[in-house]
């Protein structure tokens, strides 16, 4: 990919001054954000897509003023693309950098934003009409337009307390008053931060809009998270009391008792900072968990992954791969493991998380821990020997 103009991506704003100003705050419209782009992903690639085992995908019918929403989901047989009424449909498929090549590299002009906050990029095709609803998000995210025309809608302020339509199997709303609207065309692009209701509709047959959302963790998540990981480190002694004294009344929780519970509960959960940021890269790097089919497993099971740390490997490219500096050097994190890499430089960390394949025999000196790390890796199927690719097509 060539050098990425940001300003031109950011309508004229540098990356800073975007962050500053936008983001998280309110929405920007962008025209031309990418000029004279070429959609390089037509329908029979998505749809294609949509018919593969491993791929998410879903199908939204209906139309807003009718309120007649339903949701299939992938995967599809390629009969059911046949069958879909003239109008007022969208295909949704989502991680789709994952299986598109070239989609890593041409993400990589939002960089400006760390890997770790990025989820996806989703990919919706719709016929005239198509829409999924007035709904609200809860990260941040760019539409850009791909192929078509899209008119977005939004209401600002936001309700203070939005209350989705019952008995819809999507999380539409029930009162949606818009107060802007745009036209988007090929190239252009709309930032909304979370919290704002919008509505997108194609005014076109053929219309494809790129969604590269930004999420972030929630707190309850990392707290739940935190106390799991402080639990394992606590030993299984008792609360211990040898300095007691007599008690007044035998049903008080009295003060001596109550400080010295905090007081033992505080210090099982304070950690120092290194050990929090060991704990913040193993959190954001770890693996989504997803259903096996069991005869898939078995299958699986039976046949041992290939290992030879002489070859190439290519990393899943659903695999999160971060680095954290320290005062000893930096710290690789892939897939929930940690890698202390102190004779590394953070350019070399970067290279490593950047690359797309790894031969573990060339890491075997300098960092002899990563390369069960990538043993480990080859068993949970998150790298695999590398084989040429076909094409630069979606499969």
């Amino acid at each position: 990919m060539a050098a990425v103009d940001t300003e031109t991506l950011l309508g004229g704003l540098t990356p800073e001054a975007f962050l500053r100003d936008y983001w998280q705050q309110c929405p920007l419209l962008i025209r031309q954000a990418i000029p004279g782009f070429v959609n390089p992903i037509d329908a029979e690639d998505l749809a294609g897509l949509a018919c593969e085992e491993d791929v998410r995908s879903r199908l939204v019918i209906g139309y807003p003023d009718r309120r007649d929403w339903q949701v299939e989901y992938g995967p599809f047989r390629p009969e059911r693309f046949a069958n879909l009424p003239e109008t007022a449909w969208t295909l949704l498929v989502s991680e789709v950098e994952q299986y598109w090549p070239p989609g890593p590299e041409w993400l990589q002009r939002f960089d400006f934003i760390p890997r770790w906050r990025r989820d996806d990029l989703m990919i919706s095709y719709a016929v005239q009409d198509g829409s999924v609803g007035p709904h609200i998000d809860a990260y941040d995210v760019f539409l850009f337009q791909a192929q078509g025309r899209r008119r977005w809608q939004i209401q600002e302020p936001p309700p203070k307390s939005p209350i989705c339509l019952p008995d819809l199997p999507l999380a539409i709303l029930r009162s949606f008053t818009p107060t802007t609207e745009w036209v988007l065309e090929p190239g252009d692009m709309l930032y909304l931060p979370p919290g704002i209701p919008h509505l997108g509709m194609a005014l076109d047959d053929d219309c494809m809009t790129w969604s590269i959302g930004f999420r972030a963790p929630a707190w309850r998540d990392l707290v739940g998270a935190f106390l799991e990981d402080r639990l394992d480190s606590v030993g299984p002694e008792l609360v211990t009391d040898s300095a007691r004294k007599p008690s007044r009344h035998a049903h008080e929780l009295g003060a001596d008792d109550l400080a010295a519970l905090r007081d033992g509960l505080l210090a099982r959960l304070r950690t120092e900072p290194d050990a929090l940021h060991r704990f913040f890269g193993e959190f954001l790097t770890r693996p989504q968990t997803c259903d096996t089919d069991p005869e898939t497993a078995d299958d699986a099971a039976s046949e041992p992954p290939r290992w030879d740390p002489k070859i190439a490997y290519r990393f899943d490219p659903s695999l999160r791969r971060y680095w954290i500096d320290g005062p000893d050097g930096p710290t690789l994190f892939l897939a929930g493991h940690a890698v202390p890499a102190p004779g590394l430089s953070l350019n070399e960390a970067e290279s490593l998380c950047q690359a797309d394949t790894v031969v573990p025999e060339q890491w075997a000196t300098r960092l002899p821990g990563l390369v069960p790390v990538f043993r480990d890796l080859l068993a949970a199927g998150q790298i695999e020997p590398d084989e040429p690719a076909d094409t630069g097509e979606a499969r």
